[in-house]
């Protein structure tokens, strides 16, 4: 297999897996959540079950981040 066919593959199956993944993020109910710096270091709430990014966090819920965070 050529490099760019080998490029297509791992661009097809990270296009299933992702698929996978949004599907059980769908079915999770984000019980447990959590704040957390996301790539472009914007912070979020984030569900520690399924790690979906949920909304940006609450005034209370930042100040809760910070002050256990030191």
């Amino acid at each position: 297999m050529e490099k760019t066919g080998k490029v297509k593959f791992i661009n097809e199956e990270i296009k299933k897996l992702e698929k996978i993944r949004e599907g059980l993020q769908e079915l999770c109910l984000h019980k447990d959540t959590t704040v957390k710096f996301d790539e472009s270091n914007n912070l979020r709430v984030v569900c520690c079950d399924c790690d979906k990014k949920l909304k940006y966090p609450s005034q209370k819920e930042l100040e809760t981040f910070f002050h256990t965070n030191k």
